[in-house]
């Protein structure tokens, strides 16, 4: 039994290093580093702008979104903020203190600058390579939030609203471009982008603190409505412009490898990561997860994608029913991909890997959501037609040959078959919340089905690559698939109760999103165009 631990193809030779060496002068040693990691910051920028900008259907759905605030709210908001009681007013005088950008980037730079120091006195390699990557990750949070406060500075003075303190006198939409007086500089609010962009940050680095921030973020959104610093527009573009370039960042520190890793999959063993560290760290986007092969297998007829996060107790269990309900399918692989997650889940399946010749596990080294794993699971598959399901356990696999069946009966005209649950186990307030925002997607996008969160779909893999990708994809598969001509087929399945641990999503966590998705959605149907019918003309022999 052979234990193949090669790199992916389009990993490029390790290029991180400790900041310095032993004996040499510390400042240029640090200097030396920062350097060398903003030049492959500049060069992985220039390799692939594009992934660096928000799409155009979110960026158009933020700007109408302002737009629809500046017009409906930012007159009655304002005007209702002088009436708040003095003691109001003071408390979120405090509060909004916490948004100044200085209170968390000079801590940042200062935590940067100390792990560096700490990594060249390290007295083991191990230690040194944490040190190196502690220190990485301060200085992408302190980028994280610089750069997008850096153009939020520049933006409000060109734009050169007029704070509401004026409101009165001026009117919510006194503009004097190119100003630099304070009182002139509304226009996006810099406190919005600064916690935004942490709370974008911190997730990357510390989800565990993300609910936190993001309740900090809520009090100082509206404690500069409530101390009249600015409009409630003027928040809401702050917050966009935060969110924006955090994740900006996040996607080229992942790309680039400094401090974080996009879609990376663990080594095989404990031993294995601490020798990777050891020599520099993070030299490889992608490593298999202990992929155990006896002899080269078949390509598969069907690659089934599971989606995980923090399920440990539920992997081995689905596996096996994945196995047993596929059996005449064969051959067929596993691609589960473990989504940043905090518990065992990464040795759970190494631990299933190891007797399984068609299972792949990869893993996330933060969370990046379930479409993101659902698309690095379609990316790794070896087959041409893709079939997906949740890996809570409340998907049946029993109805993964049916979905098959149903895409291949279609022919090449139909793109998706998609599961409709029947039968719903989910609490009365979660279903509730599912008919909702069913209604509300099927109106406005009239995508012809009734349940687009269930995870159980079967789709043609080169079909579900040329889809525009963003977060939240995947529930709106049915209205992107018709959008490109593809006819869409609906089964009903049986859901069934969660089988251990807890739900990923909670109410905010789809509302917000869901929103922005929805109206980037509904854009990008608008814009569509009719999908030609080519043939090829040859000449007569």
């Amino acid at each position: 039994m052979a234990v193949e631990a090669t790199r992916d193809k389009s990993a490029r030779a390790p290029s991180h290093f400790p900041l310095g060496v032993l004996g040499a002068d510390p400042a240029r040693a640090i200097a030396g580093g920062l350097r060398r990691r903003l030049v492959t910051l500049f060069a992985t920028a220039r390799t692939a702008p594009g992934d660096l900008v928000p799409g155009l259907g979110a960026a158009v759905a933020a700007v109408i979104l302002v737009l629809a605030c500046a017009l409906l709210l930012d007159k009655p908001v304002a005007a209702s903020m002088r009436h708040l009681p003095l003691r109001v007013t003071r408390f979120f005088h405090d509060i909004t203190t916490l948004g100044e950008g200085w209170v968390w980037m000079l801590p940042l730079a200062l935590a940067a600058l100390a792990l560096a120091w700490a990594s060249l006195v390290a007295r083991s390699r191990r230690q040194r390579a944490r040190l190196v990557v502690y220190a990485e990750r301060a200085f992408f949070m302190f980028s994280a939030i610089a750069l997008p406060s850096l153009a939020t500075t520049i933006l409000k003075h060109v734009v050169g609203r007029v704070r509401p303190r004026a409101f009165e006198s001026l009117g919510a939409f006194h503009f004097e471009p190119f100003s630099f007086a304070a009182s002139k500089a509304s226009f996006p609010s810099g406190h919005a982008t600064t916690v935004a962009a942490l709370v974008v940050a911190l997730g990357a680095v510390a989800p565990r603190w993300k609910p936190a921030v993001m309740v900090l973020a809520f009090f100082v959104f509206f404690s500069r409505v409530a101390i009249e610093a600015h409009y409630a527009s003027d928040v809401l573009a702050g917050a966009f412009i935060g969110i924006a370039g955090a994740s900006a960042m996040r996607r080229l520190f992942a790309k680039a490898r400094i401090g974080l890793r996009s879609g990376m999959v663990m080594a095989a063993s404990t031993q294995d990561r601490a020798a990777h560290l050891s020599q520099g760290g993070f030299g490889s986007s992608t490593w298999p997860l202990d992929e155990v092969t006896r002899e080269p297998l078949p390509a598969p007829r069907l690659s089934i994608v599971v989606p995980m996060r923090n399920e440990s107790e539920n992997a081995g269990p689905l596996i096996e029913e994945i196995e047993r309900a596929c059996a005449g399918l064969s051959p067929f692989e596993i691609i589960c991909v473990d989504d940043g997650s905090s518990d065992k889940t990464a040795s759970r399946l190494t631990e299933l890997g190891a007797s399984r010749a068609n299972l792949r596990a990869f893993q996330h080294a933060i969370s990046c959501g379930q479409s993101a794993a659902v698309r690095t699971g379609v990316r790794a598959a070896r087959a041409p037609i893709v079939a997906t399901l949740d890996g809570d356990g409340q998907n049946d696999p029993s109805f993964i040959p049916k979905l098959l069946e149903a895409l291949e009966a279609g022919g090449a005209t139909t793109g998706l078959v998609a599961g409709q649950r029947v039968g719903r186990k989910d609490t009365g307030f979660k279903k509730l919340q599912s008919r909702v925002a069913n209604m509300v997607r099927g109106r406005i996008l009239r995508d012809g089905t009734r349940d687009t969160g269930c995870g159980l779909k079967a789709f043609r893999r080169e079909v579900f690559l040329a889809l525009p990708y963003f977060d939240g994809l995947h529930r709106f598969l049915p209205a992107l698939m018709r959008r490109e001509g593809y006819e869409v087929r609906l089964v009903d399945v049986v859901d069934r109760p969660r089988r251990a641990g807890r739900s990923n999503y909670g109410l905010f966590d789809r509302l917000w999103v869901g929103i922005l998705d929805l109206a980037g959605v509904w854009w990008l149907i608008r814009r569509r165009r009719r999908v030609p019918i080519v043939s090829n003309l040859r000449k007569d022999a």
